[in-house]
């Protein structure tokens, strides 16, 4: 894996609302880093440190795949709603 890429990836993932598509990435980048890979560069530069990114990388990625499944949430409520209103 390259930890950097699919940061990007699932930052730009993000932007354009591809929800499934970020947890995905943000799912395999958490794990990549629980079993002890390095992170990507997050927030700031290299002279931050190993344990920065880390914590700033594995910390969005819990945040994203939380973010995609409020959204998913959301949506299957509105779409719920729609149905019973009919």
């Amino acid at each position: 894996m390259d930890p950097q890429q699919t940061w990007t990836e699932m930052l730009e993932a993000l932007k354009r609302k591809e929800w499934d598509e970020a947890k995905e990435l943000a799912d395999a980048l958490y794990e990549w880093i629980r079993k002890g890979g390095f992170p990507p560069v997050a927030v700031g530069d290299e002279s931050l440190g190993k344990n920065w990114h880390k914590t700033i990388a594995s910390f969005t990625c819990l945040v994203v795949a939380n973010k995609v499944d409020d959204v998913k949430k959301r949506r299957n409520q509105r779409q719920t709603r729609t149905k019973g209103g009919e």
